[in-house]
């Protein structure tokens, strides 16, 4: 195979792993955010476009490292949460910061911890399955 070929199956294989990450974020983390609403967000179109960006980064993680879906969940989850409590700061976060902790916010940190692990964790699950990881090429 030569170098064109190459690059043209690692772009092809980069935008099938993408579109499944943006697909998930979409169905899956975009429903969440409908059925449980955060305060904080007003425009559900801000959503889509945080989930495009972060999801690309989660798609170049799992093309060049190959990480399985535990380990990309575990990193979205420390993205997601460095990101809560330097950029979001929702309420939550400001209780914290408060030291004002509360069954309320112990609650809102779980949730926040589930949306974060499972925005990596299952569309690497899925990319994995159908055969789109390194390993399985």
């Amino acid at each position: 195979m030569n170098l064109k070929e190459e690059r043209g199956k690692s772009i092809t294989r980069f935008l099938a792993i993408y579109l499944i990450f943006v697909l998930f974020a979409l169905l899956v983390n975009l429903s969440m955010e409908m059925i449980i609403p955060a305060p904080e967000v007003k425009e559900p179109m801000n959503i889509v476009f945080f989930y495009t960006i972060f999801q690309f980064v989660g798609s170049l993680v799992f093309l060049l490292k190959d990480f399985e879906s535990g380990k990309m969940g575990f990193l979205s989850l420390v993205a997601g949460f460095i990101l809560e409590f330097t950029l979001m700061n929702p309420e939550w976060v400001k209780s914290i910061y408060s030291l004002s902790i509360g069954g309320d916010v112990i609650v809102a940190a779980i949730v926040s911890a589930f949306y974060w692990f499972i925005a990596w964790g299952g569309p690497s699950y899925f990319a994995r399955h159908l055969k789109l990881s390194r390993r399985s090429s």
